[in-house]
């Protein structure tokens, strides 16, 4: 709470530190401290502090000036984020931290403790658990400094909209050209359910029944995720189970025995988030994300991304889901029911569970028969998974808070670094793809 309140002096100090260092030659940390140390203000305080930086560390004597809010963005100003918000003893360098940050999406298994002990390991000392608790720390301060610097550059350049992303998340879905001739589908997406990312709940004896988790204040900002009381809104509002075999609508239920709650049930007492529940586009981007807690796969987890996305997409959605065809039935008795009628939603099924369904079943829901879908295949699902899943043994055992942060920053980094220079191919690739089959 100490940081939340000192976030907004912490951001401007970040701010006028990126703007004194926007263009680096290259030079570490202490390499530029000690070119301008000189030019202090000589009535300036100063406070002694571990710097620690990626191949060295140095107690140095940082400057506090007047115009400094606190202890704490005096050090960000310097380009050091400290390990404590009132009386810091260590800091870590921005630089250490970036690299890190970025090391980590590329390589989700990159721990922490392995980064630093790898920080150790160049140093020449030795580890200790502290350290990792300490960089942690300065981890969260320094991300959430980034958060706020994007919310403040969004603000400016009138990107302020809450659903600003999503409307634009994808740039060949959502970018409509002049004169441009309507599809049959707006967008296309598709979206499912994984629980390779779950979360173990964290328990003081193996018979309570309540996590032990101290309560925190940190949350990941942004509209990727989806609150757990949005996802709760939907709970009840269903009047039929998805995977009832019972129902005459639904002749392919019996066949769907890997969701049914008896499967996963055993696994709630020891974990919190038993996975997550996300949509994609039909090009790789990630439009929302939910986390699915101590359940299966539920109808509140697709209902409540199908009433985000109505609500920013409007009409002539197409929802490739892996039971489309049981979905299609509970969404028309939800409260969402009249909505996704007026707004033309379409309930389809992924080509690779075809084999899943009966054949008139196919014929109504797969994408192979459906007009306007051509080479689409809406598994972009289990493609996306099969890179996310790199990021279940480092959120096995962290926070709440942790898991959500290592989870959405991996996508936002997927998005721009990944799926976006990709684009280009993908497009071009389907292409080729289209003209040999004419």
């Amino acid at each position: 709470e100490a940081f939340d309140q000192q976030m907004s002096a912490l951001t401007r100090a970040y701010l006028d530190w990126h703007l004194a260092n926007g263009v680096s030659d290259g030079r570490g940390f202490f390499s530029q401290y000690r070119d301008t140390c000189g030019t202090v203000d000589v009535n300036a305080g100063s406070i002694a502090i571990k710097v620690v930086d990626v191949f060295y560390a140095e107690r140095l004597p940082l400057s506090i000036l007047s115009t400094d809010s606190f202890i704490a963005s005096a050090l960000v100003r310097q380009g050091v984020v400290p390990c404590s918000p009132i009386s810091p003893s260590t800091g870590v360098t921005m630089q250490a931290l970036n690299l890190y940050h970025i090391a980590r999406q590329r390589n989700p298994h990159f721990s922490i403790q392995a980064y630093v002990k790898t920080l150790c390991d160049l140093q020449g000392v030795q580890f200790h658990p502290y350290l990792s608790r300490q960089f942690s720390i300065a981890l969260d301060v320094y991300l959430q400094i980034l958060s706020n610097v994007e919310s403040l550059v969004h603000e400016a350049i009138g990107r302020s909209n809450s659903n600003w992303r999503l409307m634009h998340a994808c740039p060949a879905c959502t970018y409509t050209l002049k004169d441009e001739d309507p599809l049959q589908f707006k967008l296309l997406y598709t979206m499912d359910g994984n629980d390779s990312l779950k979360r173990v709940l964290k328990k003081v004896t193996r018979d309570d029944s309540e996590s032990a988790e101290l309560p925190s204040t940190q949350s990941v900002g942004g509209d990727r995720y989806l609150t757990r009381d949005y996802v709760n809104n939907f709970a009840g509002d269903s009047s039929v189970d998805m995977l009832s075999v019972d129902d005459k609508d639904n002749p392919c239920a019996g066949r769907w025995n890997n969701m049914k709650d008896e499967k996963t049930r055993r696994m709630w007492g020891v974990f919190d988030e038993s996975g997550i529940f996300m949509a994609v586009c039909r090009h790789g981007f990630s439009l929302v994300i939910a986390d699915m807690v101590q359940s299966g796969e539920q109808s509140k987890y697709p209902l409540a991304v199908v009433s985000k996305l109505l609500d920013v997409f409007g009409k002539d959605l197409g929802g490739g889901y892996d039971i489309g065809c049981r979905f299609k039935t509970t969404l028309s008795r939800s409260v969402l029911g009249q909505s996704a009628r007026e707004l033309n939603h379409t309930s389809l099924v992924g080509a690779f569970h075809g084999h899943a369904h009966k054949r008139l079943c196919q014929l109504d829901h797969l994408t192979t028969y459906v007009k306007g879908l051509g080479l689409e295949d809406l598994e972009g699902c289990e493609r996306t998974f099969s890179k996310s899943n790199a990021l279940a043994s480092s959120v096995r055992y962290s926070s709440i808070f942790h898991r959500r942060q290592a989870i959405a920053n991996y996508f936002q980094h997927a998005d721009d670094f990944e799926v976006y220079a990709n684009l280009s191919t993908f497009l071009y690739n389907n292409y080729k793809q289209a003209l040999g089959i004419l």
